[in-house]
């Protein structure tokens, strides 16, 4: 009950005859009247201090960073052990990479690293990075996080990109990507890239693009178009982050994630709760 959100229809909250005659809104008590009977034992808190403090918990629990995994398939690959020891990339995958974002060095970034080291290289030299919409994405590049030769599975690289909540696989060839293909209990929801020509259009670059969600993920927008194709330029960028930020958010309700998520919140709330209720 602690930390349930809840939303009251203006119709719902009854201001008193004097406030409706002044127009003055109606006052706190109103509208924790208009919750109902389930919610007794409200105590109003008037110290001024409360707003800031409200203000604040919803801040710590505004995401402004962004982590994403790219993971490259080569031409064949149906394993993720196979897409993980990828080293060699393709053109069209660079191009991609290129594309979405900036390569920029990790030594003494300041900006948002999504835990990557920006000290000692042990993750690696560049990444790739995009500020959309006043929010900072970093992504985890499987090919660009260090190769192990000695370790199969390269969980080094899966410590990352398996932890990551949403996760773009970019595929080379026409390889029929399967669901279970990534053994992971975060990752919710797959992004499948593929760089394409059309024959009518044979100077411009289109992408491929298809979604894979686990089954308690709810639906996501943008729509996506029927065949999935896109031309390459701003509007599928637009279109592209605002389908990853969704596809993460959209994430947030899934019984994993949202457990966690609510344990945080009960967490914050009991600290605003002891400061101000005595």
């Amino acid at each position: 009950m602690g930390n349930e959100r809840v939303k009251i229809p203006v119709d719902n909250i009854k201001a008193s005859w004097w406030r409706r005659i002044f127009r003055t809104g109606p006052s706190p008590y109103d509208i924790l009247k208009a919750l109902g009977n389930n919610y007794g034992g409200l105590k109003l808190i008037t110290d001024p201090r409360i707003s800031q403090a409200l203000m604040n918990l919803e801040e710590k629990q505004t995401i402004k960073g962004f982590k994403f995994g790219i993971l490259y398939a080569q031409e064949g690959q149906n394993k993720e052990d196979e897409m993980f020891s990828n080293v060699q990339t393709s053109p069209e995958f660079e191009e991609f990479l290129d594309f979405i974002g900036d390569r920029v060095p990790l030594e003494g970034w300041t900006h948002f690293r999504a835990g990557l080291d920006v000290r000692t290289g042990t993750t690696g030299t560049h990444s790739i990075y995009q500020r959309w919409n006043n929010n900072e994405v970093m992504y985890h590049v499987s090919c660009m996080l260090p190769f192990n030769e000695k370790d199969k599975q390269q969980l080094e690289r899966k410590r990352h990109i398996g932890n990551d909540i949403v996760v773009i696989v970019f595929q080379d060839g026409d390889t029929v990507y399967r669901p279970t293909t990534i053994s992971s209990r975060q990752v919710h929801v797959v992004l499948l890239v593929k760089a394409v020509k059309l024959e009518s259009d044979p100077n411009q670059r289109y992408y491929k693009m298809a979604v894979v969600s686990k089954d308690n993920v709810p639906q996501f927008g943008p729509p996506m178009p029927a065949n999935g194709l896109f031309k390459k330029d701003q509007a599928f960028k637009d279109f592209f982050y605002a389908k990853l930020l969704n596809a993460e958010k959209a994430s947030y309700t899934a019984p994993i994630l949202g457990v966690k998520l609510s344990r945080t919140r009960v967490a914050l709330l009991k600290d605003v709760s002891e400061a101000f209720v005595k």
